[in-house]
């Protein structure tokens, strides 16, 4: 990959998930490459990782939004109180939907399912 020609990926305000990108990038189009039995990494390989990192990146912003991300939440494990929080942060802003699912025999508690708020398929 030319490095004096740096996708805009790189070029963008450095942020704590983007210092890796450019390597995740890298990494997941010489995968495709591999699976496409080539011995080098070519502008559809790119593409269709940039495609897959940009999906993913509109879905981490719209399901956290700008002023919902906490910087800390994804290091090391969390306690359940912890994720608890945040999720209850992310339902009251709209963002996820919690569906409960008991179980025909009644056994044990409701298993809970979360959606993005908009698009529930409720079961």
């Amino acid at each position: 990959m030319d490095r004096g020609r740096r996708p805009a990926i790189a070029r963008r305000r450095r942020t704590t998930w983007r210092l890796r990108a450019e390597a995740h990038v890298v990494r997941l189009a010489a995968l495709y490459a591999t699976l496409d039995c080539d011995d080098q990494i070519a502008l559809p390989h790119l593409e269709a990782t940039l495609a897959v990192w940009r999906y993913s990146a509109d879905s981490a912003r719209w399901i956290f939004g700008d002023s919902l991300a906490e910087p800390h939440l994804f290091r090391r494990n969390k306690r359940a109180h912890e994720i608890d929080r945040a999720v209850a942060v992310l339902e009251e802003a709209g963002r996820l939907h919690r569906v409960s699912i008991s179980i025909s025999d009644g056994r044990g508690r409701p298993a809970e399912t979360w959606f993005p708020a908009g698009n529930c398929e409720e079961a």
